[in-house]
């Protein structure tokens, strides 16, 4: 797209109170960004529901947000690998574009082409429990070896499970930022993030160097349900931020699918009132597969598969990698990058090395992204 038209979009973008619904149903109304940014106050009064309060707002917002400063965001975008999608274009993933409020535009770093590819997205609660980790990873795993690209958010627990899951079949996932795509959050999950932009995609809505702020994280539940065919929660509270995504899907048309657990888990009273609600029960992917009429393909053992990791992880049958990173951790390399280049392992397969570790309980990871041997068999 013409440079200039993308600096058009994100000072439209940037418009003080004017939403994406609105900023979209002005354009398709005019026509086109420059359209718009040119309408005298006459033509944007034929547009049907824009209010007088509206025009004027937007007619300060032309007289106040230059095009310099778009430029230079774009400018620093592009440094970094980045990509402005804006909708409208074929670049532009479809199905988001069906949504009734898309992203008025979506900044992605990574392979943009699985935005158009059948995605499922595994979210869940922070605090999530290790079973609830281990059954997401799993998940996440079959899915992606069935050709399914797994979707979450990054945020620490059930998303960051489902991330490495989908890494460990190997296979890609995208994550959905409530950041800027130049912001690391949570900071323990900066080498995770940069395994995603490296062999999957990260997308966001959010301007470049915008921090984690409250408000940010409601509005991105319509993305992670709006790219994909399905959205499945494995563990909720009952005030769980996942459920905002479950109940955005249903708006959405998209088919919703919860996993049960403990009566008496607080971490289950979400999952069961989804359920209870007429969610799909999940037990294993084929449930999955079977909602959404996807076949599955036969599933080749994987050289090492995660149940099989955690009973092999714990006899002296360690294979030469495993043996390497914990004598390097127990030795003081305690950061991915260092472990990385100390066992000479790429980026990638360390993650999934040490998702493994980690749900077995050989290893334990630290504020600051450190690992650790742990105490437990």
């Amino acid at each position: 797209m013409d440079p200039e038209l993308l600096i058009d979009w994100l000072r439209l973008v940037r418009s003080p109170g004017i939403g994406p619904a609105t900023l979209g149903h002005l354009i398709r109304h005019l026509g086109s960004p420059e359209a718009l940014l040119s309408a005298t106050r006459q033509t944007l009064a034929t547009v049907p529901g824009i209010r007088p309060a509206m025009i004027q707002q937007l007619e300060r917002f032309r007289r106040e947000i230059p095009a310099q400063p778009m430029a230079q965001e774009l400018e620093r975008l592009h440094a970094m690998g980045g990509r402005m999608l804006v909708p409208g274009t074929p670049d532009y993933p479809m199905l988001l574009s069906t949504i009734h409020d898309p992203p008025a535009a979506l900044f992605a770093l990574g392979n943009t082409t699985l935005l158009h590819d059948s995605g499922v997205t595994i979210t869940g609660t922070r605090k999530a429990t290790a079973r609830g980790q281990i059954f997401t990873a799993e998940l996440a795993c079959d899915l992606t070896r069935a050709g399914i690209v797994v979707i979450s958010g990054l945020s620490e627990g059930i998303d960051a499970a489902a991330h490495r899951g989908a890494l460990e079949s190997p296979g890609p996932t995208i994550g959905v930022l409530a950041t800027g795509l130049d912001i690391f959050h949570p900071a323990k999950n900066r080498e995770l993030q940069r395994v995603i932009a490296g062999h999957g995609c990260l997308v966001s809505e959010a301007p470049l160097g915008l921090l984690p702020v409250p408000w940010a994280f409601p509005p991105r539940a319509r993305i992670l349900s709006g790219l994909a065919r399905g959205v499945v929660i494995v563990e909720a509270p009952e005030r769980s931020g996942s459920l905002i995504t479950a109940h955005t899907a249903l708006e959405q048309g998209r088919e919703v699918f919860a996993v049960p657990g403990p009566p008496n888990d607080p971490n289950t009273r979400g999952t069961h009132s989804l359920l209870r609600q007429g969610a799909r029960l999940v037990e294993g992917v084929a449930d999955i597969l079977e909602e959404l009429h996807w076949s599955s393909p036969p599933l080749e053992p994987l050289p090492v598969s995660l149940p099989e990791t955690f009973s092999r992880l714990q006899t002296s049958g360690l294979s030469a990698e495993v043996a390497a990173i914990l004598t390097h951790i127990q030795a003081g390399a305690t950061q991915e990058d260092d472990l990385a280049r100390c066992c000479q392992l790429t980026v990638a397969a360390l993650s999934r090395i040490l998702l493994q570790l980690e749900l077995s309980g050989l290893v334990q990871r630290l504020p600051g992204g450190r690992y650790t041997i742990t105490n437990r068999p």
